[in-house]
């Protein structure tokens, strides 16, 4: 006779994850540790997945930012593309080099006319890869510099700066302009002899300017006398004012790339065209070959052949004496 109750043997299988079937035999179903463990861990990868697409989502939706990455990655391309378009990018790249090697070394830099100079000292030989640095940064302004002028040279040689792209120009033209001045007022900030007079001879050329030269000396100068005060008007413009304007300027000029294109180099032709056929005028009003008169509307017709116009047949006119046609005069030809 069967108890009632199960047994221990029974219940020791249901904890163990016996499951009993239709004829009641059970099927044990053994799950380690390691795989649970397991579940949880893809469960919890792909609910962090999810969370991750859901805020990269949310955030496309208010910016944009998928778009804005297709029109810059995937635009068109001219025939015949070659490194000479890598000279605008090169100079983006070193523009971003001087911007991070400038934060790295401004931890360490004291603007002061009696602490400059030895402060760049202690950067080169005590802070730990402070002459690397700083070398990256002191020959990455001259490579910048060399790298906006052959930008621009190319720009000019292969006719970018026309039509429709005549911003764009300007604002390069600009660019060129605020690098210079950032190397300018970066030279003096080591404060040493050279830098010093270097820059007391660079202020002289400026305050020989027409108009604005003496009054843009002054403002360079924080004054009518090459000061300390300087020093800090310089490490001002080279840290804040003029990576701020170059950062604007770059976005405004990558925006018009973007939108208007680059141009193709001068020795690549482009195709013409299929010569377009002969244009012809037909009066209104005149019969036409199918006894059609032409409308005025369609008078004109381009790109494809007007309709054949028969000439006037004069007829000769005919006595009623005779019912004979009159001789023609001289001159007249009989018409066939």
């Amino acid at each position: 006779m069967k108890s009632p109750f199960p047994s221990r043997t029974k219940k020791s299988e249901a904890a163990n994850g016996a499951i009993p079937d239709e004829n009641g035999a059970a099927d044990e179903v053994k799950v380690s540790r390691k795989e649970k463990l397991a579940g949880h861990k893809d469960l919890a990868v792909h609910h962090g997945k999810e969370g991750g697409i859901d805020t990269a989502g949310w955030v496309d939706s208010r910016t944009n930012a998928t778009g804005i990455f297709t029109a810059m990655m995937s635009r068109h391309v001219p025939k015949g593309t070659n490194w000479f378009y890598t000279l605008g990018s090169a100079t983006m790249f070193i523009f971003a080099m001087q911007a991070i090697t400038g934060v790295f070394l401004s931890m360490y830099y004291t603007p002061s006319a009696t602490q400059a100079y030895a402060s760049i000292t202690h950067m080169t030989n005590d802070v730990f890869l402070g002459e690397f640095v700083r070398g990256l940064h002191k020959w990455g302004s001259s490579l910048m510099i060399i790298l906006i002028f052959l930008h621009m040279a190319r720009t000019f040689f292969f006719g970018a700066y026309k039509y429709p792209r005549e911003l764009n120009w300007v604002i390069g033209v600009v660019l060129l302009v605020l690098t210079m001045v950032m190397g300018l007022t970066g030279y003096l900030l080591p404060f040493d002899q050279r830098s010093f007079w270097a820059t007391i001879v660079a202020n002289n050329i400026t305050a020989s300017g027409p108009v604005v030269g003496p009054y843009l000396a002054d403002f360079l100068r924080a004054g009518p006398d090459f000061s300390a005060t300087t020093l800090s008007r310089f490490y001002a413009l080279h840290m804040m004012v003029v990576p701020g304007l170059i950062g604007s300027l770059i976005g405004a000029h990558l925006f018009l790339v973007v939108k208007l294109g680059t141009t193709a180099p001068p020795w690549v032709k482009v195709a013409r065209p299929k010569v377009a056929r002969r244009t012809e005028t037909v009066e209104a009003g005149v019969a036409t070959a199918d006894d059609t008169e032409v409308d005025v509307a369609s008078a004109s017709t381009s790109g494809a052949v007007a309709a054949q116009v028969e000439p006037e047949v004069t007829e000769s006119p005919v006595d009623p004496a005779t019912d004979e046609e009159a001789a023609p005069e001289d001159g007249e030809e009989t018409p066939s």
